[in-house]
C-alpha cells in the first residue's frame, strides 16, 4: 500500500502541530526530510522522541519525530510522527514537502482504516472512536469508552463462536453420518441460538437508554400563554435565551437548547402557548407546539401557581395524556392559590427550586442511577443490525423443527454473518468506506 501522509492536528495556530505518516517507506521518507545527530535509520528506536531539524525548500524547522515500528503501531504500519511549531503555513509546508519526497495524501478516516484492515480495530470500535471524539456529555464518554475497551465487541464476538462451533459439529453431522447424530447436532444448534436470542434481546433492551445517553433527554415546556414558560427556560439554561414580555404569544415558534446536568444531556424545548388564536403565525406556532409533546420525552407543563385552572389549562393537561409529566407551579413569589399533587412550586423571577426540576427530569428518563459498567448500545445501525439478527434467529429456531441439516446450517450461517456487520468481518465495502468517511483528516 502507498505511504499516506495528513497534518493530524486542527489547521491553526498553537503549540504543536502534528504531521503523520504511515506505510512500508514511512522510515525511509522521513529520514529523506529529517536530520539528527548520530542518527539513521538502523539506530532509531521506535517510540523516542527525537530532536533534529526537518528539511524545508531553503529553510530548516527544528521539530521532534518519533517512530512506530509495525505492527506496533496505530495503523498497524510503520508509522513516523512529526511534532512541529503549531502554525498553518508552517504544517502545510512540512506536509507538501512530505508528499513531495514520496508520500500520498492520506483521506479522511484513511489512518483509521488502516488500522481496521491489519486487524487493530473492529468496525464497531471505530463507530465508537468517532462517538468519542463528537461526544458533548459526560455520559456519552462514559458509554463510548467502554464500548471502545472492547467489552462490546468481545460479547459479539463469544456469540459468533458460539455460532461457529455448533456449525462445525452441524457440518461434520451432514458429511459424515456415520459418525455425528444429525439431530442432536440440531439440538445443540437450537439451545445456542435461544441463548443467543436471550443475549441480543439484552442488549437491544439498553438502546433507549443509549438513545437519551447520545441525544440527551427532549423536554418540551408547555403552558398557556404568559405562565412564564420562556422565562423558566433561561432560568434552567443558566441564560437569556428566550425573549419575556408581558405580551402574550411573543413565543410563536420552538426554540431549543441543551444544557449538561450531572452529565446528562437535557434538550428544553420551548413552545408556543397553546391557546385558541386567530393569528395565523401563532397558529402555526401551537401546531408545532403540540407536536413538540407528542416527540418528547418528558413534558413540562408550567402553570400559574397564583391562579386556579381555567378551560385552557383543563385542554393543555388533555394534552399530555400518557407522556411523562413534571408539573411545575410557577409565580410563587405572588401568592399560591392552585394545589396540584407532586408538582415542583418555582418562581423563574427569583430562580428559585430550578434544580429540583432538573432532579425530576433525570429521574423519570431512568438515568439517575444509570450503571456504566454495563454497554448501551447508542449507534442506530447496530441497532438495525441486532434486529435484524433476531428476525434471522427466529427463521433459524424455526428451520429446526424441519430437522433437515441442511436448511439448519444455512439459517444460521445467516444469524453469524449479520452479527459480523458489527465487528466489520461481513460488512460490505461501501458501508466500510462511508463509516471512516466520517473521520477528519489525519485519523
Amino acid at each position: 500500500m502507498k505511504t499516506i501522509a495528513q497534518i493530524s492536528t486542527p489547521l491553526g495556530s498553537g503549540g504543536i502541530a502534528i504531521i503523520r505518516i504511515s506505510g512500508d517507506k514511512a522510515k525511509e521518507i522521513a529520514f529523506g526530510v529529517f536530520y539528527a545527530k548520530n542518527l539513521n535509520q538502523e539506530n532509531i528506536e521506535p517510540r523516542k522522541l527525537y530532536l533534529g531539524n526537518f528539511k524545508l525548500d531553503q529553510a530548516t524547522e527544528k521539530c521532534m519525530m518519533v517512530y512506530f515500528k509495525a505492527p506496533y503501531s496505530f495503523t498497524g504500519e510503520d508509522v513516523v510522527e512529526f511534532q512541529i511549531h503549531g502554525g498553518e503555513f508552517l504544517a502545510t509546508k512540512v506536509l507538501q514537502t512530505l508528499l513531495n519526497n514520496g508520500c500520498t495524501l492520506a483521506e479522511n478516516g484513511e489512518f483509521s482504516k488502516r488500522a481496521f484492515i491489519n486487524g487493530k480495530m473492529t468496525l464497531n470500535d471505530a463507530e465508537a472512536m468517532i462517538d468519542m471524539i463528537n461526544a458533548t456529555s459526560d455520559a456519552e464518554i462514559k458509554a463510548t469508552s467502554l464500548l471502545l475497551s472492547g467489552k462490546y465487541t468481545n460479547e459479539i464476538k463469544q456469540i459468533q463462536d458460539q455460532l461457529k462451533d455448533c456449525l462445525v459439529n452441524l457440518e461434520v453431522s451432514i458429511d459424515y453420518p456415520e459418525h455425528d447424530d444429525e439431530f442432536e447436532s440440531i439440538s445443540n444448534v437450537k439451545e445456542v441460538l435461544m441463548n443467543t436470542k436471550n443475549k441480543i434481546t439484552k442488549l437491544l433492551s439498553t438502546h433507549k437508554e443509549g438513545e437519551k445517553i447520545r441525544f440527551g433527554i427532549n423536554v418540551a415546556i408547555i403552558g398557556k400563554p404568559n405562565v412564564g414558560k420562556s422565562s423558566l427556560l433561561n432560568c434552567l439554561i443558566g441564560e437569556d435565551r428566550a425573549i419575556v414580555t408581558d405580551v402574550k404569544g411573543t413565543t410563536r415558534d420552538v426554540l431549543k437548547e441543551t444544557i449538561n446536568y450531572k452529565g446528562i444531556k437535557i434538550n428544553f424545548i420551548d413552545t408556543a402557548g397553546i391557546r385558541e388564536s386567530q393569528d395565523v403565525v401563532e397558529k402555526i406556532g401551537i401546531e408545532r407546539s403540540k407536536k413538540c409533546i407528542e416527540q418528547s420525552d418528558i413534558v413540562l407543563c408550567v402553570l400559574d401557581a397564583s391562579e386556579n385552572l381555567d378551560e385552557e389549562d383543563k385542554k393543555l393537561l388533555s394534552l399530555t395524556k400518557n407522556k411523562k409529566v413534571v408539573y411545575v407551579l410557577n409565580k410563587t413569589d405572588k401568592s399560591i392559590v392552585l394545589n396540584i399533587e407532586n408538582a415542583i412550586l418555582v418562581s423563574a423571577s427569583e430562580n428559585k427550586n430550578i434544580d429540583e426540576i432538573k432532579e425530576k427530569i433525570i429521574n423519570l428518563a431512568k438515568l439517575s442511577k444509570i450503571d456504566f459498567s454495563q454497554v448501551y448500545i447508542t449507534n442506530q445501525r447496530h441497532i438495525e443490525i441486532l434486529k435484524q439478527a433476531l428476525i434471522d434467529i427466529e427463521d433459524a429456531l424455526n428451520s429446526t423443527q424441519t430437522q433437515l441439516a441442511d436448511i439448519v446450517d444455512q439459517q444460521t450461517k445467516k444469524v453469524w454473518s449479520t452479527l459480523g456487520k458489527i465487528t466489520g468481518e461481513t460488512e460490505t465495502e461501501s458501508i466500510i468506506d462511508g463509516i471512516f468517511s466520517k473521520f477528519c483528516l489525519g485519523k
